[in-house]
């Protein structure tokens, strides 16, 4: 196939240059030399010149983020070394609630390091709070107490630089610290934790805590959680505008999730919405750089959560290009973010632009003359033999049957032979290709119905039309459906007695048989792993009987595992059992779609589906237990029995049913 193509090109070149006049010929070679020279000289000046500005760009990028990394890694650093001092303190009885005794320890941890805002420590028994601040201005130091004395609320006075009370400042309302995520996530985790970034309760500003749970001095017993607090406004801020980026590039620090953490430039990290204040996203910036970035990498779809190690791109704003290198950052402790610097491209090119302009006037130049000199030689030269280069391609212009004679030169001689040869080459060519054409055509339908068949196999038929149409991104949200997660009961301990064929066997028959089920309900398979299996009702085409097509699905899976006995498999007749399912069923809504390029899947993500695979997870073996809002559509047609509430990992408490059967 290759050289037949090849030939054909080069007969296509030969019937091109068939008719060719001498004057181009003549003219065209001079030109192509000087200008590919000029052209030459041209292009690897500017490449030169540009791959320096990458290069420059590059290593800037470079120093500039691990200096960035660098400062954050010594800012973040010292609240965890805080925090075990005060746990230790804590522990050993050494913090008074009431008096605010002992709290220079506090107060110098401030002193020492100016970028910290509080540090302060709360009781888990009673809900005690004390703590050393700065001021709202940064000007004094304020002691803040809550306990039974305040009647839960904050109190705020000012001190000293010794730590001795000076004067009730003011009383900041009630004040709950266990109940704070700082308090909740250093109790959940039982280490040193980084909260999530929240507002601070008196500043408003955007503020992140080190928290550590504090236990007794043998450490059976939680007591309470010490915190040390960073204001992200200001410190990081001043650090990020002094980097010296470019004449006009921005550095700005962001969560995976995109939320704001800091930035080099002088916009306000929070906005505010009615009466509400709430920190800034980045797309949200009023910095275009900032702003138009971080619109690049959502419209780009990069997932954010899958960066992992250092990233470099350029992208436009209107029309200017500007170099942007991403760095993850993390500290072992929970804080996961993304360092993004980016550098005009007009911060290094006014230069390259200058000189640019000047090769390509010089390029222009050094065109223009040999031009015009060569068309007046070839003028010239081939004015005596013009009328047989017309009559020539007059000729060549007709039709293929033609045939062209030529006496005189030999040069046009060789060429009309040429030509006419060339004519029947071709018309046998198109009569070959032709009959190509159509079986090929046949075995390409041919496979292309195979392969659609298989597509089927893979994914829904609505999403397979629209992958057909070569829909890049294949996503949509739905409002509202039902989920069920099954697992088989002691499969992963019996899948180290019995071989793994006969494992695999056994394991497509239960699947099989569920398949068939999802089939007979008009239910979408989604996946399995290992000995688990999910479905889902309700899409990709909406239905409203969604929630009863998975309750009967369900209802019917735990009958087919009547069919399996555990001695049949190992051959044990004495200790025959029937294998026991554990199925989960939700409610809810989700996002569905297909992810990848190769060997990709269509899947669901969302709360509902979490919630679903809990559901599954804390049920019992050979029950279903379903989640109250799928109760609720189901409870007039279908026998529950509940559960009560029970304490659904990372849920939260759950109010849940058995599903026992239809009415």
């Amino acid at each position: 196939m290759l050289a037949f193509y090849l030939r054909r090109f080069q007969r296509q070149l030969k019937r091109i240059f068939s008719n060719i006049s001498l004057r181009t010929i003549l003219v065209v070679p001079f030109l192509l030399q000087v200008a590919l020279t000029v052209g030459l000289v041209g292009y690897f000046s500017f490449r030169n010149g540009e791959a320096a500005v990458r290069d420059l760009a590059f290593q800037l990028r470079q120093e500039l983020t691990a200096r960035i990394d660098q400062q954050l890694q010594a800012y973040i650093r010292i609240p965890h070394q805080i925090n075990k001092l005060n746990t230790d303190s804590f522990s050993q009885g050494q913090i008074d609630f009431y008096s605010g005794e002992r709290i220079n320890v506090f107060l110098q941890h401030i002193k020492n390091s100016p970028y910290l805002n509080a540090v302060y420590c709360a009781e888990e028994e009673t809900g005690n709070f004390i703590g050393v601040s700065w001021s709202d201005d940064g000007s004094f130091f304020e002691l803040m107490i809550r306990n039974n004395q305040t009647n839960g609320n904050m109190h705020l006075y000012g001190i000293d630089v010794r730590g001795d009370r000076l004067y009730f400042l003011r009383d900041a309302g009630p004040y709950e610290p266990r109940q704070r995520p700082w308090y909740r996530a250093a109790q959940a985790t039982g280490k040193s934790v980084w909260s999530d970034i929240y507002l601070d309760f008196t500043t408003q500003l955007p503020t992140i805590t080190a928290s550590l749970s504090t236990y007794d001095p043998w450490g059976n017993r939680f007591i309470g959680v010490c915190g040390t607090d960073i204001l992200l406004s200001e410190e990081l801020r001043r650090f990020l505008q002094n980097l010296g980026i470019g004449k006009t590039g921005e550095a700005f620090i962001i969560e995976r999730s995109g939320l704001l953490v800091s930035s080099s430039t002088d916009d306000s990290m929070t906005r505010k919405i009615g009466d509400h204040i709430q920190i800034r996203q980045a797309t949200e910036s009023e910095n275009i750089l900032v702003r138009e970035t971080a619109k690049y990498l959502t419209n780009k779809n990069l997932n954010l959560h899958t960066i992992t190690k250092p990233k470099q791109f350029d992208f436009k704003i209107k029309r200017e290009r500007q170099f942007v290198q991403i760095l993850p950052f993390s500290d072992g402790h929970g804080l996961d973010w993304l360092i993004v610097l980016v550098v005009p491209e007009d911060d290094f090119m006014a230069t390259i632009n200058a000189s640019k302009r000047t090769t390509i006037l010089m390029c222009i130049l050094a065109l223009i003359f040999p031009t015009i000199f060569s068309i007046l030689i070839a003028r010239w030269i081939s004015l005596p033999i013009s009328n047989l280069s017309d009559a020539s391609q007059a000729i060549a212009q007709g039709k293929l049957q033609q045939k062209v004679h030529a006496n005189g030169i030999k040069e046009l001689r060789i060429l009309a032979k040429s030509f006419n040869m060339m004519t029947q080459q071709v018309q046998d060519a198109f009569s070959a290709l032709e009959k190509r054409v159509e079986e090929r055509t046949f075995e390409l339908r041919y496979e292309k119905d195979k392969s659609e068949k298989l597509l089927l196999n893979i994914l829904p038929k609505a999403i397979a039309d629209q992958l057909k149409n070569e829909q890049k991104t294949i996503a949509c949200s739905m409002e509202n459906v039902t989920i069920l997660f099954a697992d088989i009961v002691g499969f992963t301990p019996l899948s180290a007695r019995i071989p793994p064929i006969q494992l695999v066997e056994l394991l497509n028959q239960m699947f099989s048989r569920f398949d068939e089920l999802a089939d007979k309900y008009s239910l979408e398979k989604i996946k399995t792993i290992g000995d688990a299996y999910m479905v889902v009702g309700g899409l990709p085409i909406p239905r409203d009987d969604h929630a009863e097509a998975i309750a009967d699905m369900a209802l019917e899976m735990q009958q087919i595992m009547d069919d399996f006995k555990t001695c049949k498999i190992l051959g044990n007749i004495s200790g025959c059992e029937h294998f026991q399912i554990r199925i989960g069923i939700n409610t809810g809504s989700v996002v569905a779609g297909v992810i990848g390029i190769k060997k990709f899947s269509y899947d669901l993500w969302g709360n509902a589906v979490n919630i679903a695979s809990r559901m599954e997870s804390s049920g019992k073996p050979g029950s279903i237990q379903v989640t109250d809002i799928t109760y609720e559509r189901l409870k007039y047609r279908y026998k529950f029995k509940p559960r009560g509430t029970i304490n659904v990992k990372g849920k939260g408490n759950m109010t849940t049913y058995w599903l026992l059967g239809k009415i």
